[in-house]
């Protein structure tokens, strides 16, 4: 497959790749008036099928980035693992690593109101059968300075044994620690950065407040923590000490996948070789515009709207 041209902007070194190991799935999103309460039954006002699962929510972005990605995933081998496939493949995925399971396709159901808030419950068996020699060749076809982005999802022992050998061929290591899983937060000294919500965060280190949360998680051995404030837009910690990137101010329609938004793109442009503030700056933006639109990959900036953000950002 070829790879896709670089967007204007987001200059892909030769080595300027992306690996995505995690999960895939179908997304049924449900708009309705508000959260049920216990026990209660609720119509809906509306009802979408779109592409998902952090994983490939997370590399769909950054393909749209004009980075070369790669997509190491499960599906089952059914109709919506196969409409599915073909999604990705329109996103100029390379799908090499997503293997065909017994399992059926993952489903996310997603409640989402008015205001843009949402809740998830998901399937995960297909991205649970992953295992690690089912990514290794993913892994070879990496080279140093490369980028390997992970998420929470699927468990820490196939997490930390990836980052090692991510690690071991000289890849940067991106973790999005989403879901808080038991042990991840052992897996920290692996990871080159690391990124967050503000619930994550405090999840993992008790501390409600962001920067000293991010503190604390890069005091275990993250070089960059990123913690996503939402609406608020994002706050970092590095060698460079703490930072504060403000979002701009929108109406929020669906905030589904607007953190893989912020993740794909910020993996993307550190393989562009862009510096760790600029790509913050860029993915909050990016994230920005995911949430102003219903959907999930659907809502995601087009590669015209992701040029248009990188240009802006180099004025």
């Amino acid at each position: 497959m070829t790879a896709p041209t670089p967007v204007h902007g987001l200059r892909a070194a030769p080595t300027g790749r992306v690996l995505v190991v995690g999960n895939c799935s179908v997304d049924a999103a449900y708009r309705v008036p508000r959260f049920p309460r216990a026990g209660e039954s609720l119509l809906a006002d509306g009802r979408s099928r779109d592409a998902g699962g952090k994983g490939a929510n997370q590399a769909v972005a950054a393909a749209r980035c004009g980075v070369a990605t790669m997509l190491c995933g499960a599906i089952g081998r059914d109709e919506p693992g196969r409409w599915l496939r073909a999604r990705l493949e329109d996103e100029g995925l390379v799908l090499d690593g997503v293997r065909e399971v017994a399992e059926p396709t993952d489903v996310s159901i997603i409640w989402v109101t008015p205001d843009g808030e949402n809740r998830i419950v998901s399937t995960d068996a297909a991205a649970r059968s992953l295992a690690h020699a089912d990514v290794t060749p993913s892994l070879g076809g990496m080279t140093a300075g490369g980028v390997l982005l992970m998420q929470g999802n699927l468990g820490a022992d196939l997490t930390g044994s990836v980052l090692e050998t991510a690690r071991s061929r000289g890849l940067v290591t991106i973790l999005n620690v989403a879901p808080v899983v038991a042990g991840i937060s052992s897996l920290l000294p692996l990871v080159d950065h690391a990124v967050v919500n503000e619930v994550e965060a405090e999840q993992l280190t008790g501390c409600p407040d962001p920067e000293t949360a991010a503190r604390a998680i890069r005091d275990r051995g993250v070089t960059y923590v990123v913690v996503t404030l939402g609406a608020a837009g994002a706050c970092t910690d590095g060698p460079s000490g703490v930072e504060s990137v403000l979002a701009d101010p929108v109406e929020a329609v669906d905030t589904t996948g607007a953190g893989d938004v912020f993740c794909g793109v910020y993996a993307a442009s550190l393989a562009a070789r862009r510096s760790q503030s600029s790509a913050v700056r860029l993915a909050v933006r990016a994230a920005t515009v995911s949430v102003t639109r219903p959907g999930t990959q659907s809502a995601f900036p087009t590669r015209a709207e992701l040029a248009a953000l990188a240009s802006r950002l180099e004025l």
